[in-house]
């Protein structure tokens, strides 16, 4: 007897099936219902979420609502209210279309939804446990819809446990609250986390908007952009050069208010600003691209978020030409002189003595005993030739150090050299006990993003260890009560940031970091390139360059070290 083998699956099981698709994380979900409030014309959504929705998430809504035959329908794959025929399939002017996302999320959640619409005088309530409904009634509800997941892949534990921690969904969920936000200035969000309120944000204009979301300080640092060709309308906003991150996050691409992501817009705005950037940064922008409905298709990804577009050149010709306009205005780009004026008076006096005589003070127990540099230099390239001058040392274009040894002279880039002095203290501190800070008169405060702050706390402990006194402060604040033995005041914000967007880029404490902290450390607390040495301070720079265990390079692998041997320069003056 043969046996059948090809089976119709269950309508359960489809479901399931269809939501790993859809449904992979509270942030996915998050977003699928934040779109169905938007496509209700809701002016007003509220989002509570608890321990970063992997327990629950409540989302509230003022939208048009459904009544109590709709409610029960939503729940049904391929249900939907958005698309009849086949040609509305290519005229998509919603967020939702296909009906599979509600259908999706109770196949592997608790789902408890009311809703009213204005037609009916009652509200209806549904209750649905893993894709079955429990129970259908009237229900006590005002307006809009509420709706409320629980229990997330308990029927599933297989995918359960590829569920991040709930920080890390926190975030997740953040970025996709955030994402909408942005675009929707027109509609009030209110964030809840373990009934802690996050953000409320009334409805305001797109300018305010990204203030609100991302920081004041984005308030005089951004660009509008209005340009229109054709049947294409670019609008939004682009940073300037002070808003320059060094990771990608805060590049936002929305095709008739649907968020998308595009690789051939990305590069081509990157392009844009490329003469402007230094290797591995990346500006801020927000584009809003009005687009023909019948010439893009939606449908070419499950989560809806990849385009494709009729004339992707034409839009890319666009979207240079409008972004491009605006660059020209160079003055408007570059960064703005930020003063703080409790550092005034610090600062009105003070010189590089200061800065720099704190290299004896904290490196007496990190090597070994410091001898006089020109003893130092006689093991250079281990030559044990005897140094010829008496304390002859040179600081030229206070930028480099010259002295000279019987073979011939070495040139030293201070700058790196004392960059790889304090990078191997750093890289000691960080793998070992770390370092005492140093008060500072005036504590400063730094407020981040809500996503930085999540961040940024985890990476205090390593903050502290190369040398800096940090305390939590109020909503998304720190305040900074001291800072490293090297650094000089003004560069504490930087070295934070930039160490902060590393680690929101890669989310791993490993080598690679400790060596990046090191290293972005000692390149903002070195000396410069300008700054006047006295010869005690060329002498002390020598001696503790030679007592590091690699001298000749900076951490960032450039030479420290030249040498001119007398051979080499007889050959230059044509000496025979």
């Amino acid at each position: 007897m043969n046996k059948i083998i090809i089976k119709k699956l269950s309508s359960n099981l489809i479901n399931q099936i269809a939501a790993g698709e859809v449904v992979d994380n509270p942030s996915s979900i998050v977003k699928e219902l934040i779109e169905n409030s938007l496509d209700a014309n809701a002016s007003s959504i509220k989002i509570s979420l608890y321990d970063g929705g992997l327990n629950r998430i409540i989302i509230k809504d003022n939208g048009e609502g459904m009544g109590p035959e709709d409610l029960k329908n939503a729940f049904d794959r391929f249900t939907t209210s958005k698309i009849n025929n086949i040609n509305d399939l290519y005229n998509i002017n919603t967020l939702g279309f296909r009906g599979e996302a509600l259908a999706s999320i109770s196949s592997v959640a608790n789902v408890k939804i009311k809703s009213k619409h204005n037609n009916f005088k009652n509200a209806s309530e549904l209750f649905i446990e893993y894709g079955k409904i429990i129970y259908s009634k009237p229900a006590a509800f005002s307006e809009g819809t509420y709706i409320e997941i629980k229990n997330i892949f308990n029927n599933i534990p297989a995918r359960k446990k590829f569920l991040k921690t709930s920080n890390i969904e926190y975030r997740n969920c953040i970025k996709v609250i955030k994402t909408y936000a942005l675009s929707n200035n027109n509609v009030q969000f209110d964030f809840l986390h373990n009934d802690k309120l996050i953000f409320s944000l009334p409805k305001c204009t797109l300018y305010e908007r990204i203030i609100n979301v991302l920081g004041k300080k984005f308030k005089d640092n951004l660009i509008k952009i209005d340009f229109e060709k054709d049947d294409i309308h670019i609008s939004g906003y682009i940073g300037t050069l002070s808003n320059l991150q060094r990771r990608r996050g805060n590049q936002f691409t929305y095709v008739n208010n649907r968020y998308v992501l595009n690789k051939l817009i990305n590069l081509t705005v990157y392009n844009c600003y490329r003469n402007l950037l230094e290797r591995g940064e990346f500006p801020f922008y927000l584009i809003k691209i009005k687009y023909p409905t019948k010439d893009i298709d939606v449908n070419v990804h499950p989560k809806k978020m990849e385009i494709k577009f009729k004339n992707e050149h034409k839009l890319q010709f666009v979207v240079q030409k409008c972004i491009s306009q605006k660059i020209k205005n160079i003055i408007k780009m570059i960064p703005k002189i930020q003063y703080n004026n409790s550092d005034v008076n610090i600062y009105e006096n003070q010189n590089i003595e200061l800065a720099f005589s704190n290299i004896n003070d904290n490196t007496n127990n990190k090597y070994f005993p410091i001898e006089t540099a020109e003893k130092r230099i006689q093991t250079y390239n281990n030559n044990d030739e005897d140094i010829t001058f008496d304390k002859k040392i040179w600081q030229i274009h206070n930028k480099y150090i010259i002295t000279e040894l019987k073979s011939g002279i070495i040139i030293i880039d201070q700058h790196v050299a004392h960059e790889r002095i304090l990078y191997e203290s750093a890289k000691n501190a960080l793998e070992n006990d770390g370092m005492d800070p140093q008060s500072i008169l005036f504590p400063l405060t730094l407020k981040f993003e809500n996503e930085e702050f999540l961040s940024l706390k985890e990476i205090i402990p390593y903050l502290e260890k190369i040398g800096f006194e940090i305390r939590i402060f109020g909503h998304n604040s720190i305040i900074i009560e001291g800072i490293p033995p090297e650094l000089t005041l003004g560069n504490e914000k930087e070295i934070i940031s930039n160490i902060l967007d590393n680690y929101i880029a890669n989310h791993q404490f490993n080598s690679s970091f400790i060596e990046y902290m090191a290293a972005t450390y000692a390149c903002k607390a070195a000396i410069k390139a300008g700054d006047k040495l006295s010869f005690s301070e060329c002498a002390e720079l020598i001696d503790k360059l030679f007592n590091t265990k690699y001298p000749y390079y900076c951490p960032h692998g450039r030479p420290i070290i030249i040498n001119l041997t007398i051979d080499e320069l007889d050959k230059r003056f044509e000496r025979h």
